[in-house]
């Protein structure tokens, strides 16, 4: 019995546009990283509401500075990895109309709109949405945005 080999379609990968898409994927994740050092500085500047009930630094014995920082920092890296994401697969979907690229674009959009409604700087400035979980998560946003960093990779080849 014989097995019949498909022709592939775009060939192989040249050089020069797997380059291509390296650079782009170190550009996006620089563009990240930035966004996301130059968010912790909003971070900062978090004041209590008036008439809060608990003290300056919360109900709790230590300042959640850094831990704000963190989770903005890393928020802001993933919402940058969604868009980038999200951009590449409508392009894809634009190119080919393929039903699966359509429901990644979908996907990806529901996760955007999900980081955005939990991002730090959105829950200082006009409170938690109780649409889900709440925020101050961030070791769960940093294995999000691990695999991000992991599916961009793989989507730029």
């Amino acid at each position: 019995m014989t097995t019949q080999t498909s022709p592939t379609v775009a060939g192989p990968i040249e050089p020069k546009s797997r380059t291509n898409a390296q650079i782009k994927f170190v550009v996006i994740l620089l563009v990240a990283l930035g966004l996301g050092y130059i968010s912790t500085l909003f971070s900062l500047k978090t004041e209590e509401p008036p008439g809060s009930r608990f003290p300056p630094f919360g109900p709790f014995r230590f300042s959640p500075t850094p831990l704000l920082q963190f989770h903005t920092f890393i928020t802001t890296v993933e919402i940058v990895l969604l868009i980038a994401l999200l951009g590449i697969y409508v392009k894809v979907y634009s190119d080919t109309r393929a039903r699966f690229a359509l429901g990644l674009v979908g996907v990806l959009a529901a996760l955007l709109l999900n980081t955005i409604l939990t991002y730090p700087l959105v829950e200082i400035t006009i409170g938690p949405i109780g649409l889900g979980p709440g925020g101050f998560l961030p070791f769960a946003d940093v294995l999000e945005v691990a695999a991000y960093i992991l599916f961009l990779y793989l989507s730029l080849e």
